[in-house]
């Protein structure tokens, strides 16, 4: 079923980071990005180091881990308080914490002194704002306890202002911090590294030439997503608002009076509506409610309509004014708020859709590469030729050719007797950047024992868990692979699947969903914030029985991906079975994946 979707334009994020890190960087300042209202979507924070942040800022644990298995391994901070029950975990996965608690910094110090780390430390000191921050009173002793500790360096001093209290950034109050970080390092005779100043709310500050200059550090993140300071709630200057787009469906549309027949009670959520008259009025209701998103931060794309109300389900639309009257089936949209936007990322029924600029492709071009016997039967050319595809090759399959192909919008279509899919996923890496990847295969090729055969290594190699010197997570995060018609897992692969979340279709899957559901699905995953994606397709995966799939269901699949014109390359490598001479349905497949359609 179709339901609402938030729009991420992951080219504005980047711009809008860009914005703000040259701004403060003028004035001294650092910038650690904030994720944390994307949940931390790994693509989000990989715009924000595009654009210049100093690191990712994030509230919880498990959007850090989610963040560090696709790849980004630079520095995080973690902002929500660390409970003494996680510090085991965030010694792990955390470079600094913002510490209130003496107590959790001694658990912290054994954590990180059991497994050889050093974790960095910023004391929180509370300014007035009453949430969470050390009071002045006893700054001074814990500071000294903190920098007994092994395990344990004292970064810095940081404080949190609007978010609970509503109390401003001023140049009084940032000069107490600064004056109480001189304290510390004059009692301790220590160097503070980090002075971090607060969030969006203290840009106005900066603006101003009011922030002192021993301030270096601001943790963004409202003013990056959103565009906007958090002071005063006013547009910044060269950022965009719309960076995230709400789109819901109409599934109603009705004439009806604006005021409700009847004695009206409580709500559904308790509440006594009061309702205005207005007479008759065209209504649309659409496929999302207080379930989904913060209704009150909602606001129409399209300034003729206006919001009526919603209830869990269901947001209602005054449609009457429209300029263009929407109908049964439209997509309306919505720019968000701070508080809509944190609804509808952590909203399981809202699908999130990160985008890139379409990289355009040229459809009509392939590049044999690779030894495969497949590229000496006589018709492959003729039949790629049919197609309208111009093709070159065979090449060698090396890493230069790879690359020219992808830098030249040309489709590798890659064959030989041994698997080259790490060199082809490293060349794309190299030209492209992030990338999805699309397995059709039944092994998932997950395995890391060393017993274990290369070409049942070929992905835990690519995402870095075989070779220390190979990790191509951050370009193919592991939230754009997708696994279609596995058969058989071992169990380290199973525990690998569902620590880095994969998306995987088993045969069961396929079964129940039907392979253009799957297929659609597939395409979804691997294309979100992506630049296209690579395929993986092993005949293995097809089979004559019923353990397989059926030659039909392949081209289904294969009619579905050419179709989505996001293939950036098709690896058959290592795929001939023993003794195979006979290519036909291997050709035709590709052949599909490329445009043949049984009525051309």
């Amino acid at each position: 079923m179709s339901g609402p979707v938030i729009t991420v334009d992951l080219k504005k994020i980047e711009d809008n980071t860009r914005v703000i890190v040259d701004f403060c960087g003028e004035h001294g300042i650092d910038v650690i990005g904030v994720s944390k209202v994307t949940c931390g979507m790994p693509s989000v924070a990989k715009a924000m180091i595009s654009g210049g942040v100093k690191g990712i800022g994030e509230s919880r644990i498990e959007n850090i881990n989610r963040l560090r298995m696709s790849g980004i391994n630079h520095p995080v901070t973690l902002l929500r308080i660390p409970p003494l029950s996680g510090v085991d975990e965030i010694v792990n996965s955390v470079d600094i914490s913002l510490n209130s608690e003496f107590s959790v910094i001694k658990e912290l110090s054994r954590a990180a002194d059991k497994k050889g780390k050093i974790h960095g430390v910023i004391l929180m000191l509370d300014l007035g704002d009453l949430r969470e921050g050390i009071w002045p009173d006893d700054l001074i002793h814990i500071a000294t306890e903190t920098v007994k500790l092994p395990g344990i360096k004292l970064v810095g001093l940081g404080t949190n202002l609007t978010c609970y209290g509503g109390v401003l950034p001023s140049e009084k109050n940032m000069q107490m911090l600064v004056d109480y970080a001189h304290k510390i390092e004059d009692t301790l005779n220590i160097k503070l590294d980090i002075l971090s100043g607060g969030n969006s709310s203290s840009l106005e500050l900066v603006s101003q030439g009011k922030m002192p200059k021993e301030i270096n550090q601001l943790r963004i993140g409202e003013a990056i997503m959103l565009g906007r300071e958090t002071a005063y709630g006013r547009t910044w200057p060269g950022t965009s608002f719309d960076s995230f787009t709400l789109k819901a469906e109409l599934i109603e549309i009705k004439t009806k009076p604006s005021l409700p027949i009847g004695e009206t009670g409580m709500d559904a959520f308790g509440g006594k509506p009061v309702f205005e008259d207005k007479g008759e009025m065209i209504r649309g209701i659409l496929n999302i409610g207080r379930e989904d998103i913060d209704v009150d931060g909602l606001s129409p794309t399209d300034n003729s309509l206006s919001i009526i109300g919603a209830s869990s389900d269901h947001l209602l639309l005054n449609i009457t004014d429209a300029v263009k009257k929407p109908q049964l089936g439209d997509k309306v949209g919505f720019t968000l708020n701070y508080g809509a936007l944190l609804a509808g990322m952590t909203s399981a029924y809202v699908l999130k859709k990160p985008i890139l600029p379409k990289s355009s492709l040229i459809k009509n071009r392939i590049a044999m590469i690779g030894s495969s016997p497949v590229f000496n039967t006589p018709e492959i050319k003729s039949r790629l030729t049919s197609l309208g595809v111009e093709v070159t090759g065979p090449l060698a399959p090396i890493s230069i050719n790879l690359e020219k192909a992808f830098r030249d919008r040309t489709v590798p279509f890659i064959a030989g007797p041994q698997r080259e899919t790490l060199l082809g996923m490293t060349a794309m890496k190299n030209t492209l950047g992030q990338s999805g990847l699309i397995i059709l295969d039944s092994h998932a090729s997950l395995m890391v024992s060393e017993s274990a055969k290369p070409d049942r290594k070929i992905l835990s190699t690519a995402l870095g868990l075989v070779d220390d010197n190979i990790n191509m997570s951050s370009e193919f995060s592991p939230e754009n692979i997708v696994i279609i018609g596995l058969q058989e897992a071992e169990k380290e692969e199973s525990d690998l699947i569902r620590r880095l979340n994969l998306t995987v279709f088993t045969m069961e899957d396929i079964d129940l969903l039907g392979i253009r559901e799957v297929t659609r699905r597939a395409l979804r995953t691997a294309c979100s914030g992506t630049h296209g994606f690579y395929l993986s397709f092993c005949q293995d995966v097809g089979s004559n029985t019923s353990e397989g799939l059926t030659a039909r269901e392949l081209h289904l699949a294969m009619e579905l991906i050419s179709k989505s014109e996001q293939m950036r390359a098709i690896d058959v490598s290592g795929c001939l079975k023993e003794g195979q001479i006979d290519y036909t349905p291997l050709i035709h497949f590709v052949e599909s994946a490329f445009g043949k359609r049984i009525l051309g």
